[in-house]
This record gives structure tokens, sequence and C-alpha cells, in this order.
């Protein structure tokens, strides 16, 4: 009897054999999950956004104030982006930004052409291009984006006459001016997949221009514009 146990022990408690053990599992065979970082370069586009001016009531912005109700903007941005510590994100891109003017048609107001003002029969038709570096430094995680803008530019500012098909000389009259300026804002996006993003960007934007020939002094707006970040 002892002996029969002492078999059926030998057998059922034995150690398996090495034959037997199941291999240990290949961590280069499990499933690779995707970098969360955003460190790389990085496109961000703005396709729909909106400018308002009157923010502030200088003198130099008296002009803008009083003709533009509001703007269109829309502009792109390509640059490289760093995650230094966990994070902690930094951009730098340079950007392209085009506000073209909505001008009040329900008002008077005069737009002055190199010492010649025209009023109530001229409507102005207009818009702000500005190009310059961008510098993005905010937070980031797997799911969301927040960040603070800082922007230098140079401002190119286009403004015409429309005098609804009149025959008048100065109808044909467009200026341009150049002058430099600054940005600063704040951002906030999710990113539903680690390389791409989806948001809104706000910023307050001033533009100094020479007057040379251009009615605007100076141009300044708050902003508010659709993003979309792509990282490659």
């Amino acid at each position: 009897m002892l002996a029969a146990v002492w078999v059926w022990a030998a057998i059922n408690l034995a150690p398996p054999d090495e034959a037997e053990l199941p291999e240990p599992a290949d961590p280069s065979a499990q499933p690779e999950q995707p970098d969360p970082s955003v460190a790389g370069g990085v496109l961000q586009i703005s396709p729909l956004g909106v400018a308002v001016p009157g923010v502030g009531a200088t003198n130099d912005l008296r002009a803008l104030n009083r003709a533009v109700q509001a703007g269109y903007r829309w502009g792109f941005s390509v640059g490289v982006a760093l995650e230094p510590v966990n994070h902690l994100l930094v951009s730098v891109s340079a950007g392209f930004n085009q506000t073209i003017w909505v001008f009040d048609n329900d008002v008077d107001y005069q737009l002055c052409f190199a010492n010649d003002c025209f009023g109530t029969t001229e409507r102005g038709l207009g818009n702000l291009i500005r190009v310059g570096p961008e510098l993005r430094v905010g937070w980031t995680s797997r799911w969301w984006m927040a960040w603070a803008l800082l922007g230098a530019h140079v401002g190119v500012s286009r403004v015409r006459l429309s005098c609804d098909n009149s025959v008048e000389v100065h109808c044909d009259r467009n200026e341009t001016d150049v002058g430099a300026g600054l940005g600063g804002g704040l951002g906030l996006a999710i990113r539903p997949l680690p390389r791409f993003a989806i948001g809104l960007e706000s910023a307050i934007v001033h533009t100094w221009l020479d007057r040379r020939d251009d009615p605007f002094e100076a141009a300044r707006a708050w902003e508010l514009g659709f993003v979309a970040v792509i990282g490659f």
C-alpha cells in the first residue's frame, strides 16, 4: 500500500519537464504603443477664425475702429515641437496669417489716403497679412494640450476704395503699407491621436503701420480661431 502511494506521489508531484514549461513572453512580440510625446515637426492650420477690432481706443487705432466692423482670419504655421521634460511643450514655428476686413457700411467714416479723405459714397475693402516667428510654451498630456503664444511679425496692410461702380478716378485707388507688430494669446486643444490635435486659439495682435499712404496708423484686433495641429 505504501509503495503504491509513493509511486502515485512521484508521478503527480514531480517537477514538470523543461520541454513542457511555457516559453517566456517575448517583449518585442507585444503590440507597440504609440509614443504620446509631441516632439517632432509640427504643422498648425487655422482655416476658420474671426478678428474683432476695437481692443483699445488710442488715437492710432481710431480710423480702423470706426471703419471696420470685423474680419475673417485664416493662417498656418510650420515648425518644431519639443518636450524637454515630461508634459512640457515648447514649439517654435514660422507663421502666416491673413485677416480680411469687413468694413461697416451702415455708418459714416472717412478713409484718408495721402492727405485726401473720402467719405460716405466710397466704401473700403482691405486685408492685413502677417508673417513672422511664433513661440508656444505650455503643458501637454496624452489627451490635452494647453499653451501660451508669443509672436512677432511683419504686417502688410492693403486697402482700396469701392465706390459702387462709380467712374470717378479716385475709386480705383488702393494703398499698401508695411509695419512691425506683436501678438500674444492662449490655446487649448484635445488630442484624439498622439500626432493630431484640434482646438481653439485666441490672441490679441497689434501692428504698427507707418502710414505712408494707408489710412490706418495701426491695427489691433482680438482673434479667435479653430486650429488643427498635425505632428510629423
